[in-house]
């Protein structure tokens, strides 16, 4: 018998722990309403309140999938904590899955597009992903990342190098020195004129810094190498932070060249970051998948 692809079917074949019941109505029309009208769409949302069982929405999704020969199929959480929380989600209602191992290699049954591969966001968001950058990556069918407010931060900070004066002295003055010309007592933006000039000379200092894996230059050394242009630099007595203007997510290419991308949200949060910081479609986010039955909004 082929196996089901229509989510509430597909819960209905699962072996679930007795303590697991029937899906709640807002589960039911959500997954309802994404497999008969949504389950296409490249880039999608989904919002649901606090406490309305959205982990196994997406459990269930990336199952159908999967049923549907569509993997690999990734879910991304905010943490190691919340990476537990949804394995143990995933056993309760008999969804098959893995994780990394000690051994820190991408697991087969993941690549063969056989189980669900839940990890965490540094996972996959840092310049030296297991995932690969740029044109070398892990092709994947779906990434769905779980909270995805609480993950940008996260793939924020992956382009980011902080530079704190404590940890890493050399490199703070050798920056500091190129930039004399300004009172840096507090936290001040380096003049882009003399960042342009002086980009060359930055890029010298901080290669030579991840040569040694000075582990504050090492992660994100892939991510700003090329693109340093895009960056501007700020500086105090204590610390020099290199950012970039915008977050290029397309150097994630597992996710951002996935057949198909999801992102969980609560209701109450405004997502305007995700068509500029993760290159979503304005469509997507205007209109989300959310349970129009709902009658009340707000959080517990």
């Amino acid at each position: 018998i082929a196996p089901k692809t229509n989510p509430i079917e597909l819960y209905g074949t699962l072996d679930r722990k007795s303590v697991a019941g029937p899906l709640r109505p807002a589960q039911e029309a959500i997954l309802s309403e994404w497999y008969t009208k949504r389950r296409r769409d490249k880039d999608l949302v989904i919002k649901l309140h606090t406490g309305e069982g959205k982990t196994l929405v997406g459990l269930l999704i990336l199952q159908s999938f999967l049923n549907s020969k569509e993997g690999p199929c990734l879910y991304i959480c905010p943490n190691k904590y919340l990476v537990r929380q949804v394995c143990s989600e995933a056993n309760k209602f008999g969804i098959p899955f893995c994780t990394f191992d000690e051994g820190n290699e991408i697991p087969n049954d993941f690549l063969s597009g056989s189980k669900v591969l839940i990890t965490h966001v540094q996972k996959v968001f840092n310049g030296r992903s297991i995932f690969g950058i740029n044109n070398s990556y892990v092709k994947t069918g779906v990434v769905l990342l779980d909270d995805s407010h609480a993950c940008i931060d996260t793939i924020k900070s992956a382009f980011t190098i902080s530079i704190n004066r404590n940890e890493s002295v050399e490199i703070y003055s050798k920056i500091l020195t190129l930039f004399e010309d300004g009172d840096y007592n507090t936290f001040m933006t380096v003049p882009y004129w003399n960042w342009d000039n002086k980009k060359t000379e930055v890029l010298k200092i901080l290669s030579a810094a991840n040569a040694k894996e000075n582990k504050q230059i090492y992660y994100a050394w892939p991510l700003i190498r090329d693109q340093i242009r895009n960056y501007c630099c700020y500086i105090s007595g204590t610390k020099i932070e290199i950012v970039p203007y915008n977050v290029n997510i397309c150097a994630f290419s597992s996710f951002s060249r996935a057949k198909h991308r999801i992102l969980m949200s609560a209701t109450t949060q405004d997502d305007s970051f995700f068509v500029k910081g993760l290159d979503f479609s304005l469509e997507a986010v205007k209109n989300p998948l959310w349970n129009v039955n709902q009658k009340w909004s707000g959080e517990k």
